[in-house]
């Protein structure tokens, strides 16, 4: 099976000024881009990125593994007690309701997000 880049066989060559290639660079800096051709080949065929600059994303992994490691835990105990605390489960519980919390903040931002990128 050919991989994308064997699969491309069109080259689409353009000139830029040194002042539009400062802005490319800038642009694609900005958008953590460092493969020139990905970057102009997702402009010309999706016609505009998108960066999301969500630190929730970043929190919602913290707690996910928090809320695993718990998990993990709670079953280790359960298999060598038979039985865990009411506390424990609370905890789980707390922890998932914090998970949910940030997901919703998380589909909100990109609802707006959306909404602004609509014509």
């Amino acid at each position: 099976m050919k991989t994308e880049q064997e699969k491309r066989l069109v080259q689409h060559n353009f000139k830029t000024t040194e002042a539009e290639d400062a802005l490319l660079q800038q642009k694609m800096k900005a958008f953590g881009i460092r493969n020139q051709s990905a970057y102009l080949r997702a402009m010309a065929l999706n016609g505009y990125l998108l960066k999301l600059d969500l630190p929730e994303i970043r929190e919602l992994l913290r707690l996910m593994k928090n809320l695993t490691n718990n998990v993990n835990q709670m079953a280790k105990r359960l298999n060598e007690r038979g039985s865990v605390y009411e506390t424990e489960m609370d905890d789980i519980l707390r922890r998932l309701d914090d998970v949910w919390n940030v997901m919703n903040r998380i589909l909100t931002r990109l609802e707006q997000k959306q909404e602004e990128a609509a014509p």
